[in-house]
């Protein structure tokens, strides 16, 4: 998947480069503890993607934070109309989008640490 893939129709939840969340998971995708040799990146990536953009919105919402639980199953939606051509189903993907959201803070300096 390239790094400007898009879901067509779809308007991107932040600012922040698809490229550089990539970027950033393309690097350490192979060394994660789910990670299957069979798979390429582009599996992957539309969970870390998914997962970042999670963070990202319930980070700056004007509500409390809530808790990666409380939104796991809204993910596993998401994941079934946005994974695209990955070839993860949700047992798979689960960890990815989990990683997504706790890297968020770290692959995007414009979030802080939050529960």
């Amino acid at each position: 998947m390239s790094p400007d893939y898009q879901i067509p129709g779809r308007v991107p939840e932040d600012s922040t480069p698809r490229e550089a969340i990539s970027d950033y998971w393309r690097d350490r995708y192979s060394a994660e503890p789910y990670y299957d040799a069979s798979l390429l990146f582009d599996d992957y990536e539309p969970a870390y993607q998914i997962g970042h953009a999670a963070r990202f919105n319930e980070t700056r919402a004007d509500q409390v934070i809530r808790a990666y639980e409380q939104v796991e199953a809204e993910l596993q939606s998401r994941w079934a109309t946005e994974r695209g051509k990955s070839r993860l189903e949700w047992d798979q993907a689960r960890a990815a989008v989990r990683r997504g959201w706790d890297e968020a803070h770290v692959a995007d300096p414009r979030l802080t640490r939050h529960g």
